[in-house]
């Protein structure tokens, strides 16, 4: 336990990493019914995978959280080309993986890693070293396209192809970046401008050449627009169930969409049944057809076995920790160091809301998971290492911190010398003179 508190930073942070294990470990054991017999093993199995995720989670926490910080500023453009990189894999059929439908991850030294969590990541790392070095010529909207409008946009193209919904996650976060470190309104305003009419223009360009007509959809050009029917089709289903539209989906696609329907009925049954207090831990009964209550829908089977209040303080750790981060970053000095706390809080924390609500119903299917809750893997490991980070530049600003203190002490006495001379030697020297003059 010493240990623990000898570690710098936020301790409510800390204590929060830990809390959400403790909850991750749990509600994944619980929940993983389905899961294990699908699968073909045991829930302790599962148990096992879920605590060794945790241990690698907590492994690249600390290895980001040693990092100084001055590594993440000179490698942040390398990070984010190296990030488009991998985003590039996907297009080359050697090395990319389909995952639940779509092509999501890539395969490098016989692993699966899903690629656009480190797109994720890549991008605040750009943006925080784009503003803390252009941040003075951004008024000009030429300089602001250029340097932060073009290298956005290209990541969230290079995503949209397999997962519109994140690339609008991308999109929200870097709205939120901009806006929360007072970039021109301007500029903002004519790139939500843009960025609507350019998903506008796509979305019409889809109906008039692609929609209905597979054999145009699986042309190169067909391609870019593969997931605008799945859009389509899940704004839909939430906003219309009497009418769902399936016009250009494939066989598939239209039974994925089923089973996700389904899956959000099932997610809303076991929240209607968690009540005030739940039915406790090992004891829901939707575990057996939520099929993704490890994943997608975790939140709601959090609720089912522990009711409004195990709900209500999953989100209070998330709205803590967001406001934790907050004054971490009004504590920062640089411009780089505010923008990376901020920007990785925002994503922890949107993503955490957006599953939340699509868990309750009140948004369309995104299949966001629940940050540091969800069963682990890649989006484990980089949201664990996101917290790292976040600690490492808290941890530079408490030795900035103390630095600056010991600065102040050491000016305030030397100041309190110069007008304070000491009392014994003023007391000798009067002794002194006082001998002196008597002789």
């Amino acid at each position: 336990m010493k240990a623990f508190w000898k570690l710098k930073g936020d301790k409510v942070i800390w204590i929060i990493v830990v809390l959400f294990a403790m909850i991750s470990i749990a509600a994944v054991f619980s929940s993983s019914s389905f899961l294990a017999s699908s699968r073909g093993i045991s829930k302790v199995a599962i148990f096992m995978e879920q605590t060794k995720s945790v241990l690698m989670g907590f492994i690249a926490l600390l290895i980001c959280y040693l990092i100084p910080l001055r590594f993440y500023r000179f490698f942040s453009f390398a990070i984010y080309g190296l990030s488009v990189f991998l985003l590039l894999l996907l297009f080359i059929p050697g090395f990319r993986v389909e995952i639940n439908g779509a092509i999501r991850g890539i395969r490098l030294f016989g692993r699966t890693f899903q690629v656009f969590e480190f797109a994720k990541i890549g991008v605040i790392l750009y943006l925080a070293r784009a503003l803390e070095i252009w941040g003075d010529d951004l008024d000009d909207f030429k300089q602001f396209a250029l340097k932060i409008l073009l290298p956005v946009g290209a990541v969230c193209l290079l995503i949209m192809q397999n997962s519109f919904s994140s690339a609008l996650l991308i999109a929200l976060i870097t709205f939120l970046i901009l806006f929360f470190m007072d970039v021109s309104w301007k500029n903002i305003g004519i790139t939500a401008g843009i960025v609507a009419a350019a998903v506008l223009l796509m979305f019409l360009t889809y109906h008039a050449f692609f929609a209905g007509r597979p054999e145009r959809q699986e042309s190169s050009i067909g391609k870019i627009f593969n997931r605008f029917g799945t859009v389509e089709s899940r704004l839909t289903a939430h906003f219309d169930k009497e009418e769902e539209s399936l016009e250009g989906l494939s066989t598939r696609e239209i039974q994925q969409l089923k089973d996700k329907d389904r899956q959000s009925e099932n997610a809303k049954v076991a929240i209607s049944e968690g009540g005030i207090f739940g039915k406790g831990p090992g004891k829901s009964t939707q575990r057996y057809s939520l099929s993704m209550a490890f994943s997608d829908f975790i939140y709601a089977f959090i609720v089912e076995e522990y009711g409004l209040v195990g709900g209500v303080i999953v989100i209070l750790l998330y709205l803590i920790f967001l406001f934790r981060c907050i004054r971490l970053c009004q504590r920062c000095k640089a411009t780089y160091s505010s923008v990376l706390i901020v920007g990785l809080a925002f994503l922890i924390a949107t993503q955490a809301f957006l599953h939340i609500l699509v868990n309750v119903r009140l948004l369309p299917i995104t299949g966001h998971t629940l940050p540091l809750i969800s069963h682990g893997g890649t989006a484990y490991l980089v949201l664990c290492g996101a917290f790292g980070m976040i600690l490492s530049v808290n941890k530079q600003l408490d030795k900035q911190d103390e630095q600056d203190r010991l600065q102040r002490e050491a000016a305030a006495a030397q100041l309190s010398e110069e007008y304070n001379p000491d009392t014994t030697t003023t007391s000798d020297n009067t002794e002194y003179n006082y001998t002196t003059s008597n002789e």
